[in-house]
């Protein structure tokens, strides 16, 4: 039996990369919201946070979620070609209005009278994803008569996520910004999503003072991040590539002071630098002529350089085994956490700076 929620208190839920889970829970808890459930492991592309909040419009100060919903429906998903009927025939319009409310109070700058029907699935079902569109579409202009359905840009969207043999849908709270945020206006191939540039910020334990570093800034999405996340003496960042420079001004503007340098010989004193946090070129997106196993063994000896003794480094990697070998002594590993980036295993990796 469907579990419709009646509480005066409502559910919303948020999608974060898998392997944040823990730190989007902790912002979540800091914004004054009660973390009900998660929901992992079932797709590469999104983990699930279902939460309560009173002040939902708070859910914009987040940096670790992609999207936020309000949740219309928690139901099993049902075993039968007629599963999206069945699930769309769950929509109520109490529950409908009231996130529409909330809806329109955190997107006032939505206008018109549209909406659409986004779905995802995952693990094998008797229906498709292609199923789950017009009955949705019909419950919602039953309850919505005087707004039109779209399969464009819509001022309203409805998304289904059909997770194995459970299913929650949800109305869009967020835009495309929550996570992929508005300063972001250069772009590059292979360029870190912000949400997980957030995420590698806030595993570098940030501090007021810190005088942070990016050796291989790319477009700059990690300073960026860094200096938005809270007071920092300085943060620098720099790429060898001067298309990658000028993008990294553009997303960075005043926030960060940005360079073009060789990560492997670094323009900077020794022990001058409290973090290093980076996000270092896999080979696979970008080749690498030199190879990775000399550029890692490098660029990781030229970071223990410039970080002072008990400084603090998070390196993002996909491509461990050949990160580890090239570690100096001098970085010692106190934590691997293992992501999904875009469908992707990748690592990152904490250290810490020790004496010789």
């Amino acid at each position: 039996m469907a579990r419709r929620k009646r509480a005066a208190q409502p559910l919303y839920y948020a999608l974060v990369v898998p392997g944040i889970e823990d730190l989007a829970a902790d912002e979540l808890r800091a914004i004054g919201a009660e973390v009900r459930e998660t929901l992992a492991r079932f797709d590469k592309r999104d983990s699930v946070l279902v939460f309560t909040i009173e002040e939902p419009g708070r859910l914009e100060r987040c940096g670790l979620i992609d999207d936020a919903f309000a949740l219309l429906v928690d139901a099993p998903t049902p075993p039968a070609r007629s599963g999206p009927k069945q699930l769309a025939a769950l929509l109520e319009r109490p529950g409908l209005e009231r996130a529409m409310v909330t809806h329109h109070s955190m997107r006032p700058k939505q206008r018109g009278r549209s909406f659409s029907v986004v779905a995802r699935m995952a693990g094998k079902q008797q229906f498709r994803r292609e199923d789950i569109d017009l009955p949705f579409k019909k419950a919602l202009s039953l309850l919505l008569p005087h707004w039109v359905p779209t399969n464009d840009d819509s001022a309203l969207e409805v998304w289904v996520h059909v997770i194995g043999e459970r299913t929650i849908v949800g109305l869009r709270l967020s835009g495309d910004e929550m996570a992929q945020r508005t300063y972001k206006k250069a772009h590059l191939p292979a360029s870190l999503k912000p949400t997980v540039a957030r995420a590698l910020v806030v595993l570098s334990e940030p501090r007021p003072g810190d005088i942070v570093l990016d050796p291989m800034a790319g477009a700059g999405t990690i300073v960026r991040e860094r200096a938005d996340a809270g007071r920092a003496r300085i943060v620098l960042g720099g790429d060898m590539d001067p298309l990658a420079v000028d993008a990294a001004h553009t997303n960075c503007g005043r926030t960060a002071g940005v360079a073009r340098w060789d990560a492997t010989r670094l323009p900077l004193r020794d022990a001058s630098v409290d973090t290093v946090i980076t996000n270092p070129p896999y080979g696979r997106q970008h080749e690498v002529a030199s190879g990775l196993d000399r550029i890692y063994a490098r660029s990781t000896r030229e970071a223990a350089r410039v970080l002072r003794n008990g400084g603090r480094c998070v390196v993002l990697t996909g491509e461990l085994d050949t990160l580890m070998r090239a570690l100096p002594p001098t970085l010692v590993v106190r934590a691997k956490r293992r992501m999904l980036l875009r469908g992707l295993s990748v690592t990152a990796l904490t250290l810490t700076r020790v004496p010789r």
